[in-house]
């Protein structure tokens, strides 16, 4: 009987609800004892957890390697990130193994397996094995040129000291930085964590109410761009920001790494991120297995994969300016642009002429009020058309246009696109 995999990758589309697309990620696999495997089949054990983003990319990835090897047999063991010790793993009669875990215990539970290993994070090598992960220097150039392209002066960094890729994002981000001739406040948190601490323990105590990092932020020179070792980190600068009364993006702009939807999308404001090309390290951690237990002998350098880019949300939707007075106005527009707001509008609530409005709009920004009211609606309304099945004249209200017609002529515009055709290309792109 031939081998059983079952691959699931869908993306539901909510009716109503505008909360991003999940992949649903499954592998179900028979016990070997149960099959009769091909001649030359190999098992494979996944040791990833599956409940962050970044992970089930890596799996998907991994899944697209199975899909063009058939003589693959995955075992996915279901964990957690910190997850310790599991049930045997020998009796799975395992060629090989792809993990991402963190204890220490761990990843001594797979070593005495002897078999050949791909890490997906750099926290320990796998003897026999090599690492292969995200490239945080990459991460860090591109968030310290996101930030410089929009005008920032003023730079610190949030991470989780001791943690090994926060440790190199901040050393790169600084590294960075300092090139362009600006300095990082670095946040040192009062209380080091204890040796052998995970991740998982550092986040969940970021959860709590952090009166230091309260007094951090509102210490810094404003506007300043804070880039957070991860999303979890970045949220938790977002709760502190409010906490702290500072604006985001206006005081305080925040971008994260990982670029989970899930946690980006329930932020408030909604959280920029680095995102890493995690389904690429999947299968390019699948593909380097496939070598070693092969033969061929393990790289001695970590293979490192740069991230996709820079997912730009609320957070860092800013420009640093010194025109504090076309800050507020940008806030207004920001916050109201949906509402059916004119310049007409914004002027009088800046109490000053729209012509006023407009010179100095040029001059900091070099584009016109309504370019930007005109911005923040159409971004809105590529939201909706992608991550909702609302009818046009509804998203035509619920941006600002008011009637359908306006909205189509607008958006056709401004994108060279009919809504329609925006939705169903969109669509497209991600079935």
């Amino acid at each position: 009987m031939a081998t059983t995999i079952c691959l699931q990758l869908s993306y539901p589309r909510p009716a109503v609800s505008a909360l991003p697309k999940v992949a649903a990620f499954q592998i179900i696999c028979f016990p070997h004892e149960e099959q009769h495997a091909m001649p030359d089949s190999k098992c494979v054990l996944l040791l990833i957890e599956s409940s962050r983003a970044y992970s089930r990319g890596c799996l998907a990835g991994v899944a697209s390697y199975v899909r063009a090897h058939p003589n693959w047999r995955v075992v996915h063991l279901e964990r957690s990130l910190g997850e310790g010790g599991t049930s045997p793993l020998r009796r799975w009669g395992a060629n090989g193994v792809v993990a991402r875990v963190e204890t220490t215990q761990m990843v001594r539970t797979v070593s005495r397996l002897k078999l050949p290993t791909v890490h997906l994070r750099s926290v320990h090598r796998p003897q026999p094995g090599c690492l292969l992960e995200t490239d945080h220097q990459v991460c860090a150039r591109l968030a310290a040129d996101h930030f410089r392209q929009h005008r920032f002066r003023h730079f610190a960094f949030c991470g989780y000291p001791g943690v090994s890729f926060s440790d190199q994002r901040c050393a790169s981000f600084v590294e960075h930085v300092s090139a362009h001739g600006h300095t990082v406040n670095v946040f040192e948190p009062l209380h080091v964590a204890a040796e052998g601490d995970d991740l998982i323990s550092r986040e969940a105590r970021g959860e709590l109410p952090n009166t230091q990092l309260v007094q951090w932020l509102r210490s810094l020179t404003r506007p300043v761009a804070v880039f957070a070792c991860n999303d979890v980190r970045g949220r938790q600068l977002l709760t502190a920001c409010l906490r702290a009364g500072l604006s985001v993006p206006d005081d305080v702009a925040v971008l994260g790494v990982d670029n989970d939807e899930v946690i980006c999308d329930l932020s408030a404001p909604p959280l920029s991120s680095v995102e890493p090309d995690t389904k690429r390290i999947g299968y390019e951690g699948a593909a380097l297995l496939d070598r070693l237990m092969a033969g061929e002998s393990p790289p001695e350098e970590a293979i490192l994969i740069p991230p996709k880019g820079v997912h730009i949300r609320q957070s860092t939707d800013v420009v640093a300016l010194e025109d504090r007075d076309v800050v507020t106005a940008l806030r207004y527009i920001r916050d109201h642009a949906c509402d059916g707001i004119t310049v007409d509008d914004v002027a009088q609530q800046m109490a000053i002429s729209r012509a006023t409005l407009d010179r100095r709009f040029q001059r900091a920004l070099e584009r016109s009020p309504k370019t930007e009211i005109d911005r923040i609606r159409v971004n809105r309304a590529k939201r909706l058309l992608v991550e909702t099945d609302y009818k046009i004249a509804a998203i035509a209200t619920m941006t600002g246009y008011g009637m359908a017609p306006q909205f189509v002529t607008a958006f056709k515009r401004l994108t060279g696109f009919t809504p329609g055709k925006y939705r169903e290309g969109a669509i497209r792109n991600t079935s």
